[in-house]
C-alpha cells in the first residue's frame, strides 16, 4: 500500500507542473508521466509490472525529455541567429551611408504583359532603418530595400 501512496504523491507533483502555459513538448512529457503513473496505480498487486517494462518506459521518458531539450536548444539557436542576421544587415546598411547606390523600385504600374514596371533610382544613402523585417535605405526621398540595390559606388563621402 505504501508504494501506491508514494506514486499518488508523484502524480500530484506532475499535475501541479502542468499548470500555466506549457509548450506542446512539455504537455507531451506531462501526458507520458500521467500515463505511467496511472499504470503504476492501477496495476494488479498480485502481478506487478515487470522490471524490464518499467525500465523500458523510463528509458522512453528519458529519450522524450532529451528530445524536448534539443528542440528547446534549437529554438534558442534560431532566435540567436535571427538577431545576429538582423545586426549584420544593419551594420552592412550603416556602411552604405554616404555611398551612391542604384536600385530598382516598383512603380505600382503594370505593362501590357501584366508585369510590374520597375524604375531605376540613384542617389546618396542618407539613412538606414530596419522596417517590416528588412533593411531599408533612404535615397533622397525614396526608401529602397537592401535586396533592391543593384549597384554601390564610393563617393568619397564618409558616413562616419
Amino acid at each position: 500500500m505504501s508504494s501506491i501512496n508514494a506514486t499518488s504523491g508523484w502524480g500530484t507533483a506532475v499535475n501541479m507542473t502542468g499548470q500555466g502555459n506549457a509548450s506542446p513538448a512539455m504537455e507531451l512529457k506531462q501526458d507520458f508521466l500521467k500515463l505511467l503513473i496511472a499504470q503504476l496505480q492501477n496495476q494488479d498487486p498480485m502481478s506487478p509490472m515487470e522490471n524490464s517494462q518499467f525500465v523500458s518506459q523510463l528509458a522512453q521518458f528519458s529519450s522524450l525529455e532529451q528530445m524536448t531539450n534539443v528542440a528547446s536548444a534549437v529554438l534558442e539557436l534560431r532566435e540567436s541567429l535571427i538577431a545576429l542576421n538582423s545586426q549584420s544587415l544593419l551594420t552592412q546598411g550603416a556602411a552604405m551611408i554616404g555611398k551612391e547606390v542604384t536600385g530598382m523600385v516598383n512603380t505600382g504600374k503594370k505593362d501590357e504583359n501584366g508585369d510590374y514596371i520597375l524604375e531605376e533610382i540613384s542617389g546618396i544613402v542618407s539613412s538606414v532603418k530596419w522596417a517590416d523585417g528588412s533593411l531599408t535605405l533612404l535615397v533622397g526621398d525614396v526608401s529602397l530595400k537592401l535586396e533592391d540595390i543593384v549597384e554601390i559606388r564610393d563617393t568619397g563621402i564618409s558616413g562616419k
